[in-house]
């Protein structure tokens, strides 16, 4: 089954389970897309690794998906995920033919040709095409909440280019709705299909089906055998030419049926609306059913029980003729005698010892062995496979299904499941854990993250899983990530570095098991050359081992520039100008020294420093001023 949620080929994500058959499930989801709801048939686990079924599978694939008609449900997509074989259908909101009529009984005339009509429309349609449906029931009929009529469910249809298919080995169709030829194992063509439609019909008109047994052997011998009793008997007030229509359509030669489903339409639309005087003439001559593969031997139960009735028959005459001949008292005798013999043959063939094969899915194989013992069955093991639901040495699949009769001594065959796979965790140690957790999920593990300290490996890197890497589990079982938070940190308190030298302050931070980071430069009015001025963590404040500490060194104080004014060359056209500029601490720096002309006076030259200084003028070597200059002043 499939989880709400799940997503098939990146495309349709699955709402809820909308329906179940023998051989798939239904679910209602939704194409992300074209952004519509859909109906998606779904194979059953059980039958994925069966060819047989996935080629039925796909056969009605092919089959509905050639056909276009509005009432036949539409098939937008085929294809399988991962081992899962769907089709994407038209998603029809309503309910079944056969929820509507345990819901009304008896249909009415009007409401029973209308229906009638839209199933056998289709059916001219899906014949046309070389495709006959082989499962006509009231369950494969679809009645939409706005009360269109859809034809589903072409799993055993099949596809054919005469005017006949021979049957295979295995017979399909519901018991109840099954053509004498389908029962028989003969062949089916479009009048096969017909004939269940004309079921169906019956069923419509009456509330009831017409042959039901205690098993689905003895249904399908009334098909062969018996005559359909009269709808009118059940339902008085039914149209004369509906219930003629009904009769021709379930004929038991299919030459006395209606041709075709055309023919059968004209037929129809004459009794909904008639133009003119018309009369068809009569021609003499269980409520679920789910749809049923009949194995070779149920087949052949048939086959015979139908020709040896006909033989007892024969005996039967010729015994007559003998009675008479002997006369009246010998043949009371011999009447008698043959009486009893016949029947107790004829009872030995007409009801056999019929064998129900039990369910024995999600059994172990001893309690399956056990019960099949005791009803007289064998039991094989053809198969062992993984599945997740079914438990391991438990009964996942069984060749013949459950309430199936069939004769002692038949082998059951049975798929055993080896319980869920066992998947290896991969390695995901020294990996960022996003990724890891990445991988974990690819491999079909729930990842929890788990983190500790480590010395050695960084931060977000996985150390190790729990369990560790290729240990075996469970598909969905968790995995523990443990990842590293890098080394466990101790913490420190930063030291006072104002007005260090930035050497002293590297010894500190080193002592402290801190790090020095950027170091950068700036004036101070106080602090002098060289020491610090600035920290980027204040002192005291507790930070962990290896944490960095910018710095910033002074400058020493800001120079303050003035400019002095040359302005004449003491009467000279051109002389050398030098000044020398004396700094408080006596240092000498001489700022200019140059030949000038008197076109470039006044001469401006910048002086820069701090605190006081003296400025000396000379002229062609000889001192033209001398003067002080007090920084701190405000000009």
């Amino acid at each position: 089954m499939l989880q709400s949620g799940v997503i098939l080929s990146e495309r349709y994500e699955i709402i809820e389970k909308i329906g179940i058959g023998g051989m798939s499930v239904v679910y209602k989801a939704r194409c992300n897309k074209l952004q519509r709801l859909v109906a998606i048939k779904v194979l059953r686990d059980e039958y994925c690794s069966d060819e047989e079924f996935v080629g039925k599978f796909k056969v009605e694939a092919q089959s509905a998906a050639s056909l276009s008609h509005p009432n036949i449900v539409n098939i937008y997509d085929v294809g399988s995920h991962k081992k899962i074989y769907y089709i994407v259908m038209e998603l029809i909101e309503g309910i079944t033919l056969k929820e509507y009529i345990k819901k009304n009984g008896q249909l009415s005339n009007s409401d029973t040709i209308q229906m009638s009509m839209a199933i056998a429309s289709a059916l001219e349609h899906a014949h046309a095409n070389h495709i006959i449906h082989r499962d006509i029931k009231p369950q494969n009929v679809l009645i939409a909440d706005d009360g269109r009529i859809k034809v589903t469910d072409f799993g055993i249809a099949k596809v054919t280019t005469g005017a006949t298919i021979h049957a295979s080995n295995n017979v399909s169709g519901s018991v109840h709705y099954i053509s004498p030829e389908q029962a028989r194992g003969v062949y089916s063509d479009e009048k096969s299909d017909l004939y269940s439609l004309g079921i169906a019909m019956y069923e419509m008109v009456t509330g009831e089906l017409p042959f039901q047994a205690e098993s689905p052997v003895s249904v399908a011998l009334l098909h062969i055998q018996e005559s359909l009793p009269n709808p009118g008997e059940k339902n008085q007030n039914i149209d004369k030419n509906l219930e003629n229509i009904i009769l021709k359509a379930t004929q038991k030669k299919s030459e006395l049926r209606y041709t075709s489903a055309a023919e059968l339409l004209n037929d129809l639309s004459k009794c909904k609306e008639p133009t003119e005087e018309f009369s068809i003439a009569k021609v003499k001559d269980l409520d679920d059913s789910p749809t049923l593969f009949m194995t070779d031997t149920v087949i052949k139960k048939i086959w015979d029980e139908n020709e040896e009735v006909e033989v007892d028959e024969k005996k039967k005459r010729v015994v007559e003729k003998s009675v008479v001949i002997l006369g009246i008292i010998s043949a009371i005798l011999l009447v008698g005698a043959l009486s009893i013999f016949l029947l107790r043959g004829v009872r030995e063939k007409l009801v056999p010892n019929e064998i129900y094969v039990p369910n024995i899915t999600n059994m172990t194989f001893d309690e399956a062995n056990s019960i099949l013992t005791e009803k007289g069955l064998k039991i094989e093991i053809i198969e062992e496979k993984f599945d997740d639901i079914v438990q391991k040495n438990h009964i996942l699949f069984q060749n013949i299904e459950a309430e199936t009769a069939v004769y002692e001594n038949t082998t059951i065959e049975v798929v055993v499941s080896k319980g869920a796979e066992l998947l290896k965790v991969p390695d995901v140690t020294d990996k960022q854990f996003d990724e890891a957790k990445k991988i974990l999920k690819d491999a079909q593990f729930v990842p929890k993250i788990e983190t500790t300290n480590h010395d050695f490996i960084p931060a977000g890197v996985v150390i190790k899983t729990m369990p560790e890497a290729d240990a075996l589990l469970d598909k969905g079982d968790p995995v523990i990530i443990i990842a590293s938070l890098g080394p466990l940190e101790h913490k420190v308190l930063v030291p006072d570095l104002y007005n260090k030298t930035l050497e002293e302050a590297e010894s500190l931070l080193g002592e402290n098991k801190l790090d020095v980071g950027d170091v950068s430069e700036g004036f101070s009015d106080t602090v002098p050359k060289g020491h610090i001025i600035h920290q980027t963590t204040e002192p005291d404040t507790e930070v962990r081992e290896g944490y960095y500490i910018d710095l910033v060194v002074s400058l020493g104080k800001k120079e303050i520039t003035r400019t002095l004014i040359l302005e004449d060359l003491n009467g000279q056209t051109q002389a050398q100008v030098k000044v020398l500029f004396y700094a408080q601490d006596g240092i000498e720096n001489e700022v200019y020294n140059q030949t000038v002309s008197i076109s470039e006076l006044p001469l401006k030259i910048p002086i820069s420093g701090t605190g006081t200084g003296r400025v000396i003028v000379y002229l062609d070597d000889h001192v033209q001023d001398e003067q002080e200059i007090n920084f701190n002043e405000v000009e």
